[in-house]
């Protein structure tokens, strides 16, 4: 381990010299891009963006449709099989420094060779790796030519075996290192594309450059006070600097951390070698998840020397000072824990017959030594072509995870490795992310001993990008390769990868993060309910499931609730503003339309279609619909539900349960299915049943044979101090009072608060002419409401009411809906494209709610206002603003 040779040093502007020559010329921007059919020798010439897919220039050329709208991806499949080439001129800036020039790809998809002035640099087949050439000897001051020429995908997989396991049947993925979902899933159609997919850079280096630059926190010393104060006395780091060099010769590096505030926390000046250096930073400001603390980032600064102290180099990486690790306890003998997956075995044998003679065994995450209950999503890439997912649409995507309290997101193992953008925004936001690497749902060519030394070049090169994210929180070897296996097989799928390529990688590069080695991973097989982590979901996408007694589908939930759910599914439709982006008026009046069907996509291990699933499910608990809207309102609340009563159910088993990733947060294309938020980047109905059941502390009403239970879930650091009201509310008039009294929830903790026999209830409630309610509140002030109904919701039937809404714009740009209703008014609805901080709500009799919303750039201000037991037309509100 290496130490500083000047510690606490004041490293002043006029002690240090920057050099004026340019380190880099960008080569992004419009190339010529050229298309060739190589069957019927048909050409195309157009420009083509950089970073960019061959798919959106012919979208903006006019030469293919929208391919999101209707069925018009099927006109699109044709650009798959042409070659594609990338052509640009430039010139070097003035004083380059030439001699060591380096020409780096950030992203090809995928296979391609590359020429500078008609020499061939080299060949790519990963989509996900960098590649660097020097071209210092090939460059000319003025007039140099580089060409990428991108093979059809279908050249180099025309001989691979099609007899191995492999969702979807598209076994060619499994051969070609780039985004997977995008072969076709079941959430997005085939859109195999090409392109130069990130940044294209000519770098121009001087004796020596700054090659990698890693810091992690080895471990943070608590306060006395911690249980309190959540601070730290010190904190130690582990950072590394290795130095490519043009030739022998001294060099230092200038190191220091510059605090949240701007202020230094640490510098020192560090002779140059590979090995590591030791830091301690007293009283650090430490990164916390959304909504445990705050989200405070430091900037880790190296700036390369030579002996004239000239600057050659320098480098910042952002550094949240955090520990995370992963506790996998086995149940103590007599524990509560001990007793649920003895329950939960015997009422899933199917699943847990095999690990009858094991132990149940934990999942928790802890964060700076706290265990944290996961609140998130799977998250997919935000469009089939990743290279246009712009800035904005990534703050807008993660802005909308953190104002639903999430605080954790899965990069799932079919899409990407995410841009800076996305990682960015996750750190500032308090987002942990686990990573899959880039395998999923297949058996993958282990055998082959290319693929094996292919995987350790991505391994290594993506752990060196994302390492230094303190929103990372752990890696995951893939998605589902080892699903139908046992945990400890030698020969499931993915066993070599993770032992020959991901696991040295990661012992090497990342030491200190955890790893599993695919998802989900524990028990015989992988993917039982009492051991690790599960893909369990109470909602049904087969015949059998749907055949279920729906009466009791809220028994249903407590049964899928393992150690930790890394993917639930549940399904429901955009708002019907977006449909009518990518469907027709007459598919919407059509539930029948195979347009519906085109856009939901179908699961081959599933005897039902996902969207007949959904309507059948959307009819079973909400009734049948008698027009367009009420069907598209009704199939998006019914995800709703769902969210809202596994996540209840989830809260309720914490200290077994340690959190629920919901499959999925965002979208790929313009879907009918799975995600919260749509492709467009609005919410869907179940976002904001996310939004509440993710708060910090909130309510949730148990039924037991006798009883009703109330518990209360308290996700935060501290205890929580409040009371408890519950009452029963009729549909009209004032509600009966049953309890209200003080109460204190431990810290990080659920309990049952309070019991009430049923007998104790009135008639309106069991004969289903009421709700019982049941509200949290701090100093008189309503922090979360929780409500139970006896029968099925499409019996919640309260009588025609009539809404009255007030407008009021408190600043530009913002303002509040001040909403009423003399009756109950059932699943309050607000349809506007401005942000809203509720929806899909009931209204109590008589109450009055003051609902924010903000406004976003370009967006339709107008408002319609209405519920489903509404008397009259909608509210309309044209202009807020």
């Amino acid at each position: 381990m290496n130490t500083p040779i000047e510690s606490d040093t004041d490293i002043s502007a006029s002690a240090r010299m920057s050099v004026s020559t340019p380190s880099s010329l960008s080569l992004d921007g419009l190339w010529q891009l050229s298309g060739r059919d190589p069957e019927g020798g048909a050409t195309l010439e157009l420009k083509g963006a950089v970073p960019g897919h061959v798919h959106p220039d012919l979208m903006r050329e006019g030469l293919i449709p929208d391919p999101f709208w209707r069925d018009n991806a099927e006109q699109c499949q044709w650009v798959e099989h042409w070659e594609w080439t990338y052509e640009r001129s430039f010139d070097l800036p003035a004083g380059a420094y030439e001699e060591w020039a380096v020409l780096e790809f950030s992203g090809i998809d995928t296979f391609a060779s590359i020429e500078l002035n008609g020499e061939l640099l080299g060949r790519t087949s990963n989509m996900f790796v960098p590649v660097r050439f020097p071209v210092g000897s090939l460059l000319r001051r003025r007039g140099n030519v580089l060409r990428v020429c991108i093979d059809p995908i279908r050249l180099h997989v025309a001989d691979i075996p099609r007899d191995v396991d492999c969702a979807f049947e598209n076994h060619e993925r499994l051969h070609v290192r780039r985004m997977q979902c995008t072969f076709h899933w079941d959430w997005v159609h085939r859109f195999v594309s090409a392109g130069l997919w990130r940044g294209v850079t000519l770098h121009f280096h001087k004796q020596a450059r700054i090659a990698d630059f890693f810091a992690s926190t080895v471990s943070i010393q608590p306060s006395a006070d911690w249980q309190t104060s959540r601070t730290a006395t010190s904190a130690r780091l582990r950072v590394r600097v290795a130095v490519e060099r043009e030739k022998e010769a001294p060099l230092t590096a200038d190191l220091r951390i510059e605090g949240p505030d701007g202020g230094i926390a640490w510098q020192a000046t560090w002779r140059v070698d590979d090995e590591e250096i030791e830091v301690e930073i007293e009283k650090p400001q430490l990164w916390w998840p959304n909504g445990l603390g705050a989200q405070s980032l430091h900037t880790l600064v190296a700036t390369l020397r030579n002996a004239e102290l000239e600057e050659l180099d320098h480098k910042e990486i952002t550094l949240g000072i955090r520990t995370v690790e992963i506790r996998r306890d086995p149940d103590a003998p007599g524990s509560l824990e001990e007793k649920r997956t003895r329950n939960l075995r015997t009422a899933r044998p199917e699943e847990e017959m095999r690990n009858a003679n094991d132990p149940g065994e934990s999942f928790t995450v802890l964060v700076n030594g706290e265990p944290v209950f996961l609140k998130g999503g799977n998250w997919v890439p935000a469009d089939p072509w990743p290279s246009r997912i712009t800035p904005d649409h990534y703050e807008r995507l993660i802005s909308l995870a953190g104002e639903a309290n999430l605080n954790c997101l899965r990069v799932w193992g079919g899409g990407i490795y995410e841009l800076p953008d996305f990682w960015a925004a996750c750190n500032r936001l308090g987002i942990l992310v686990c990573q899959d690497f880039q395998m999923a749902c297949g058996h993958y060519p282990e055998d082959d001993p290319a693929f094996i030394e292919g995987f350790r070049v991505e391994a290594s090169a993506v752990i060196r990008q994302l390492r230094n994210h303190p929103s990372l929180a752990w890696w995951i070897g893939d998605n589902e390769n080892r699903m139908k296996f046992d945990f400890d097989d030698p020969h499931s799928p993915g066993t070599r990868v993770v032992n020959e390529a991901i696991r040295p990688s990661l012992l090497e590069l990342d030491p200190d993060r955890p790893f599993v080695p695919s998802s989900p991973f524990g028990g015989r097989p992988n993917n039982c309910l009492t051991i690790g982590d599960c893909h369990q979901s109470a909602f049904a996408i087969d015949r059998a499931g749907l055949d279920r007694d729906w009466r009791d589908y809220r028994n249903w939930f407590p049964a899928a609730i393992g150690r930790l759910n890394t993917e639930c599914i549940t399904a429901g439709v955009p708002t019907l503003r977006s449909i009518r982006n990518f469907l027709s008026e007459d598919d919407i009046a059509d539930p029948q339309s195979p347009m519906w069907y085109f856009h939901t996509k179908d699961n081959p291990y599933t005897d039902t279609r996902i969207f007949d699933a959904q309507r059948i499910s959307g009819e079973r608990l909400l009734g049948p619909s008698t027009n367009p809207w009420e069907f598209v309102a009704k199939l998006g609340y019914l995800q709703y539900e769902f969210v809202r009563l596994a996540l209840e159910a989830a809260r309720r088993w914490k200290g077994y349960n340690w959190g629920l990733l919901f499959w999925m947060f965002n979208d790929c294309w313009p879907a009918i299915g799975w995600s919260f938020v749509d492709y467009y980047g609005m919410p869907k109905p179940a976002w904001f049943a996310l939004k509440r059941s993710c708060q910090p502390v909130i309510g949730s009403i148990e039924e037991t044979a006798e009883n009703f239970r109330f518990w209360v879930c308290n996700d935060r650091l501290d205890p929580f101090v409040g009371e408890v009201s519950v009452a029963v509310q009729p549909w009209s008039g004032a509600s009966q009072k049953l309890v209200h009294m003080p109460l204190t929830i431990s810290a990080n903790a659920s309990a049952c608060c309070l019991e009430i026999p049923k007998t104790e209830l009135p008639a309106e409630f069991n004969e289903r002419r009421a709700v019982l309610v049941m509200e949290l509140l701090v100093d008189g002030k309503r922090v979360d409401r929780a409500w139970f109904f006896s029968g099925l919701p499409s019996e919640m039937t309260p009588p025609p009411v009539l809404l009255d809404a007030e407008m009021e714009t408190l600043q530009p740009g913002r303002g509040e809906i001040v909403l009423h209703s003399p009756g109950y008014a059932r699943v309050v609805t607000i349809d506007t494209e401005l942000d809203v901080e509720d929806n899909y709500f009931d209204l109590l009799p008589g109450e009055r709610r003051r609902i924010g919303w903000r406004a976003r750039s370009g967006c339709n201000p107008a408002i319609s206002i209405t519920c489903w037991n509404a008397a009259g037309e909608p509210i309309q509100v044209k202009n807020p603003l």
